[in-house]
């Protein structure tokens, strides 16, 4: 089993020091006393002036919303899947399946708003990304948006996943998206 997301998040403040040169303590007063007010702005602001990568921006930006707990799967699928998106469950357990036989290796891990698929370091990510849509996003580098793969909006160059396939209907996930998903999982080769 991989690590938890809380685990992450104290591995990644634990390291800021050590790359940044200032602690999580630091970086929070910095963002009370200067940033932007909203989280995703703070995000932002973070990684253009400061030129952090977006899961560490993210972790210090949640400090505007108080401390989460991110030690519970189960709460944190919840959270994903929560009101109308609910219906986009039975669609998300078939990926999830098709992940699964990728490979023995590969960790699933809920997070606070997508679900992590990782070997040796994340190759794809589950997201609720509409009311009636899950998107798969992929860790594909050297592939460019073409037929089903689809761009990321937001993206940069510090992310790993910047395409993605959406899925509607139990049968797109098909041959061609396990196809894709496998070739993520290849070119994270442990």
């Amino acid at each position: 089993m991989g690590k938890t997301p809380g685990d992450m998040q104290a591995a990644i403040a634990r390291n800021l020091k050590e790359r940044t040169g200032k602690s999580i303590e630091q970086w929070t007063a910095l963002v009370l006393r200067s940033a932007p007010p909203t989280r995703k702005a703070c995000v932002d602001w973070l990684m253009k002036e400061h030129g952090l990568g977006r899961v560490a921006a993210g972790i210090i930006a949640s400090r505007l919303e108080g401390e989460k707990d991110y030690s519970d799967p189960a709460a944190l699928l919840a959270g994903i899947f929560a009101g109308p998106k609910a219906e986009l469950c039975p669609l998300y357990d078939e990926l999830v399946k098709a992940a699964a036989a990728v490979g023995g290796d590969v960790s699933i891990v809920p997070c606070r708003t997508q679900v992590t698929l990782s070997r040796r370091r994340q190759f794809a990510w589950i997201k609720a990304g509409a009311r009636n849509r899950l998107d798969l996003g992929l860790a594909l580098p050297g592939f460019s948006p073409a037929g089903r793969l689809l761009p990321v909006a937001g993206t940069n160059d510090r992310d790993r996943v910047r395409l993605r396939i959406a899925v509607t209907h139990r049968s797109e996930i098909d041959e061609e998206l396990k196809h894709w998903l496998k070739a993520a999982y290849d070119l994270d080769e442990p």
